[in-house]
């Protein structure tokens, strides 16, 4: 036998050793979800952000409404457009309407906005105003509708946000 192929059998015969799980170890905690622990060093993702894996951050439903609309983050240029939420993105000024632009490959935040005004009415109670929709045009400006199908045009350039008017 060759010798690379001996140490490639013995490579892996002490892999397959070392790959039993001691009891006693206590299990690895899991990442916080607002930590950017989905990302790696190396910039690949390791697994879905809580916001993508269906976890439930949102505010939980009322009975008046049925469960939070699911907007998924919208990748373009290598930035990552996605709905604020004060538990995955602590910080924010407000608890909905916010947009975190992020770099896709490092998952680190670059900028916020936000796109409409909380509503102090309904923020106590937990019914925040949620994005229903986000796309962007082809002028590459976000357009964002909100649950009360208020429309909303962001220039990603500018970092502005304006009326679209009522769809």
């Amino acid at each position: 036998m060759k010798a690379s192929t001996t140490l490639c059998i013995a490579a892996l015969l002490a892999l397959a050793a070392c790959d039993h799980h001691d009891a006693e170890a206590p299990p690895a905690p899991e990442p916080a979800a607002s930590d950017n622990s989905a990302f790696l060093e190396g910039g690949q993702r390791a697994e879905a952000a809580a916001s993508e894996a269906g976890v439930a951050s949102a505010p939980a439903p009322h009975a008046d409404r049925g469960p939070p609309p699911q907007v998924p983050p919208i990748v373009r240029d290598g930035l990552r457009y996605a709905q604020g939420d004060n538990e995955r993105d602590p910080g924010l000024p407000q608890s909905s309407g916010m947009l975190v632009v992020s770099d896709d490959f490092s998952g680190k935040r670059l900028w916020t906005l936000a796109v409409y005004p909380e509503d102090a009415r309904r923020a106590p109670d937990g019914r925040w105003v949620l994005f229903r929709s986000m796309a962007f045009d082809p002028d590459g400006r976000l357009r964002v509708v909100n649950e009360d199908d208020q429309a909303f045009v962001v220039d990603v350039r500018r970092r502005t946000s304006t009326p679209a008017g009522s769809k």
